[in-house]
């Protein structure tokens, strides 16, 4: 049962004989929501801080002044960034988990899920610029439509990787967070996807297909056949809407539910053309949505709120049947790259791996 907020100051003020109730400190120990928000850079973000604090200055009922905050109950990780406050561990929401100082989609949509749970909220990035859904992003099923190499055949690519941060994060909570508990346990509740700028020409063509490949297979590496999946369409994109939209329709008739949604952003926001945008433009780069601030906080905002109402009843992934959907998986992947050795690809990581160390010395994806 959710409570509301006034309820949760009266409460706090019970607790604590009038003392003022800190942000995010009444979180329950239930199970960490998790979502796993994926997509190119413009899901890393280019939403400027300065932006946001003149959004927070004209509109505060819409943008309110927590924005700039450290959210205690929303943890993050795999963003680029250590947030304007250049934290050192246990990394938690705030500006600054884009590229470089900058934010994304991730912080309107982490503090509308962290309003919305009264467990602690952790979202996970997983982003590259310039990566067509194609081909780096492939996915199992789009491989063997196509006759092509893919994550489980030793395709060392961006749905390989996700899954495999995604799964390595939950099983290590504890290295990670101080405040996480094991009895706990974890929840995927939904993947949040931002892109369509790689995908021109014949890329675009089949993005439809790819996309509805892509959104069933992640259902089925979690083994979470109902996993909401929002697909938003990038200002920037070279895919075409109807791609999105005809793409979660099919998932939505062969799944049986209406769990996938597209968000059609280029028809929603014009950076130009509308003055309620335009004025928060902070630069001429239209690929990365001019560095709009209220763009990528909408973004966010629409996202969580047509998620919100097709999320899953409270339970803990790491304990029930999901948990060995996730083992299987993975143990396709370790056998596709058995089968397939890549020693370029793992010299990199190896590289990648001992130039982070220092500067991510508690990060578990670094080992």
């Amino acid at each position: 049962m959710r409570m509301s907020l006034k309820a949760t100051l009266v409460v706090c003020l019970l607790l604590w004989g009038g003392s003022v109730c800190a942000f995010g400190a009444e979180k329950a120990k239930g199970p960490v929501k998790v979502f796993l928000l994926m997509g190119q850079s413009n899901m890393n973000g280019r939403g400027t801080v300065g932006g946001l604090d003149k959004l927070i200055k004209d509109l505060p009922e819409k943008y309110p002044p927590s924005l700039m905050k450290i959210r205690d109950d929303v943890w993050i990780l795999g963003a680029n960034g250590f947030g304007i406050s250049e934290q050192k561990k246990n990394y938690r929401l705030e500006p600054g988990f884009g590229q470089w100082k900058y934010f994304g989609p991730e912080l309107a949509f982490g503090h509308a899920v962290g309003d919305y749970f009264e467990e602690p909220v952790l979202l996970i990035k997983s982003f590259g610029g310039g990566t067509p859904l194609a081909t780096n992003w492939i996915s199992p099923s789009a491989a063997k439509r196509r006759g092509e190499k893919g994550p489980l055949d030793g395709y060392r690519g961006s749905f390989q990787g996700s899954f495999k941060k995604v799964k390595q994060i939950c099983e290590n909570l504890e290295l990670l967070y101080d405040e996480y508990d094991p009895k706990q346990g974890y929840q995927l509740m939904g993947i949040l996807w931002v892109h369509g700028n790689a995908d021109a020409g014949k890329f675009a063509e089949q993005y439809e297909d790819n996309l509805a490949d892509f959104i069933t297979d992640w259902r089925t590496a979690f083994g979470l056949p109902d996993l909401p999946f929002v697909a938003v369409e990038s200002l920037s994109s070279r895919a075409p809407g109807k791609a999105y939209q005809n793409a979660v329709d099919r998932v939505n008739k062969a799944a049986g539910n209406t769990q996938a949604v597209a968000i059609l952003a280029k028809s929603k926001i014009d950076l130009k053309g509308d003055k309620n945008y335009s004025v928060y433009n902070a630069s001429g780069d239209a690929t990365h949505w001019h560095y709009n601030a209220r763009a990528y906080l909408d973004v966010g905002y629409w996202a969580a709120e047509l998620m919100k109402p097709k999320l899953e009843a409270s339970r803990n992934h790491a304990t029930c049947g999901v948990h060995d959907a996730w083992e299987k998986f993975d143990k396709l992947i370790d056998k596709g790259n058995a089968a397939n050795p890549d020693p370029a690809w793992e010299a990199q990581q190896a590289e990648r791996r001992e130039k982070e160390k220092a500067i991510w010395p508690n990060n578990i994806l670094m080992k």
